[in-house]
C-alpha cells in the first residue's frame, strides 16, 4: 500500500517559490513550465525529479499540446503570469496593449483543458486598480474569464508578513474552485502589531493567538558580514543559528550559497555610510550624491527616493522586488543586500541555490538595443519575483483542507 499525494502543477514557475511552498504542504509537483533559461537551471538543480519544461507557454496553445506535456490530472494549478504590465511600480500609466497583460489567458487555457479542482494565480496588488482602454477593471475581466469556464472565483489580498515571512509584501491571489463556494483566506498566523518581541517565539500572546511578525534581523543576523566586493557563491557559515527561523531555514545545511556582495566603488560605499535606517540615497548630503554619467565629475541632479534605502533591522523588510539589488542597503553594513539575504527575506531555505549570473544589464536597455538573447532572469530577479515559500505553504495547507485533498491509499500488487 502506498499513499498518493495531491498533485499541483506550476505554470510561469520562475525559480519555484510557489511550487516549493506546495511541496512543503505535502503536494507532489511533477511539472513546472517556465520560459527563462536561468530560472529553469535553478528549478532543475533544486528539484532534479521534477519535469521542467523550458518553453514559451504562448506556443503551447492547443489542448492536444497541453495534454502532451501534462498527461496527469492535477488537483490544483498554480502560477504567476508576469506582472510588469499591471505593476504599480514606476509610471502609473501602463500600456494596455502590453502582451504581458494577456498572459492570464494562456493560464486560463490550461485550466479549461485540464479541469483541476482549483487554481490559484498570483499577481501584484496594483492589478486591483488597473483598467483597460475601455475603462473596465482588469481584475473583473480576469474574474469573468474564469467564471465563464465554470469556476467559482474569489480574490484574496494577502500580506506575507502575516504568515511568517519577514517581509511586508502584499499580493493578489485569484482563486477558483469547482465546489461553487467561497473557500476564504488562510488564517493569519502573525501580527504586524506585535512589534516588541524581537525573536521568533514558540508561545503566542494569549489575547491574539498570533505570533509577532518577523523582522529583517530575525532573518539574516547569522549570515557572515561582508564588505563591498566580498563573498563567494559557496562558503561556510561562521556562526550558529540565532533563532527558530534561522534554524528552520538552515535545516542542517553545510554550505551557504549566493552570499556575494555587490561590487560598489569606494564613493558609493561612502554614500551608503551617510544613510540612516529608513533613509535613502536621496537623503545624503549633496557632496555624497551620485555623479552624472560622462559628466566630468559633475553631481547628478536626479534623485531616486526608492533607491538604496537602508532597511530597519528590527522591522519586517520592505517588499523584495526583482531589482532589489539596487533598492536596499544592509541595516549595518555599507552595501546592498546579497541574493542570499533576499532569499532569506523571501523564506527560501538555504539549501535552495539560485543559478545564473548574480546581476545582468537592465532589461529595458537590452530591449532598446535589441539584445533579446541576453534577457535572462539573474539571481536577484529570480528571488524577487518569487512567491515566498512560507506564504505558499499556508495557502496550500488551506486549500488542501477546504478541498479535502488528503493523501489516498492505493493497493500495489
Amino acid at each position: 500500500m502506498v499513499l498518493t499525494l495531491p498533485v499541483a502543477i506550476d505554470l510561469f514557475a520562475g525559480a519555484g517559490g510557489f511550487g516549493l511552498g506546495f511541496e512543503m504542504a505535502g503536494f507532489s509537483i511533477p511539472l513546472s513550465v517556465e520560459i527563462d533559461v536561468w530560472a529553469c537551471d535553478t528549478l532543475r538543480y533544486n528539484r532534479p525529479n521534477m519535469n521542467v519544461v523550458q518553453h514559451d507557454i504562448c506556443d503551447i496553445n492547443t489542448n492536444d499540446r497541453i495534454k502532451e506535456i501534462c498527461s496527469i490530472e492535477p488537483d490544483i494549478i498554480i502560477g504567476g503570469p508576469p506582472c510588469q504590465g499591471f505593476s504599480i511600480a514606476g509610471s502609473a500609466q501602463k500600456d494596455p496593449k502590453d502582451p504581458r497583460n494577456s498572459l492570464f489567458l494562456n493560464f486560463a487555457q490550461w485550466i479549461n483543458c485540464l479541469r483541476p479542482k482549483a487554481f490559484i494565480m498570483e499577481n501584484v496588488k496594483g492589478l486591483l486598480s488597473r483598467k483597460n482602454t475601455e475603462g473596465e477593471k482588469v481584475i473583473n475581466i480576469i474574474k469573468k474569464t474564469f467564471e465563464e469556464i465554470g469556476y467559482f472565483v474569489e480574490i484574496w489580498l494577502l500580506n506575507s508578513a502575516e504568515y511568517g515571512v519577514p517581509q511586508i509584501r502584499e499580493r493578489v491571489f485569484i482563486v477558483g474552485n469547482t465546489l461553487g463556494k467561497t473557500l476564504g483566506t488562510p488564517l493569519k498566523t502573525h501580527s504586524l502589531n506585535l512589534s516588541n518581541m524581537k525573536d521568533f517565539q514558540l508561545s503566542s500572546l494569549e489575547n491574539t493567538g498570533l505570533f509577532p511578525s518577523l523582522s529583517l534581523w530575525d532573518a539574516i543576523s547569522d549570515l557572515p558580514s561582508l564588505n563591498a566586493r566580498e563573498g563567494k557563491e559557496e562558503q561556510s557559515y561562521i556562526s550558529l543559528p540565532q533563532n527558530i527561523y534561522q534554524n528552520w531555514i538552515r535545516n542542517s545545511s553545510q554550505v551557504l550559497y549566493n552570499h556575494v556582495a555587490m561590487e560598489h566603488s569606494q564613493r558609493v560605499v561612502e554614500r551608503f555610510k551617510q544613510i540612516k535606517w529608513g533613509e535613502s540615497s536621496s537623503d545624503v548630503p549633496k557632496n555624497y550624491s551620485a555623479r552624472r554619467r560622462s559628466g566630468n565629475g559633475e553631481l547628478s541632479m536626479i534623485s531616486y527616493d526608492q533607491n538604496n534605502r537602508r532597511l530597519h533591522p528590527y522591522k519586517p523588510s520592505h517588499t523584495i522586488a526583482a531589482s532589489f539589488y539596487a533598492n536596499f542597503v544592509h541595516p549595518f553594513q555599507d552595501r546592498n543586500l546579497t541574493a542570499r539575504e533576499g532569499a532569506r527575506i523571501q523564506s527560501f531555505p538555504d539549501k535552495y541555490r539560485f543559478l545564473g549570473k548574480k546581476t545582468v544589464v537592465s532589461h529595458k536597455l537590452l530591449h532598446r538595443e535589441e539584445r533579446f538573447n541576453e534577457q535572462f532572469l539573474c539571481q536577484y530577479n529570480q528571488v524577487g519575483n518569487a512567491v515566498p515559500p512560507i506564504l505558499a505553504k499556508a495557502i496550500a495547507l488551506h486549500l488542501k483542507e477546504q478541498l479535502k485533498l488528503c493523501p489516498q491509499a492505493l493497493e500495489i500488487l
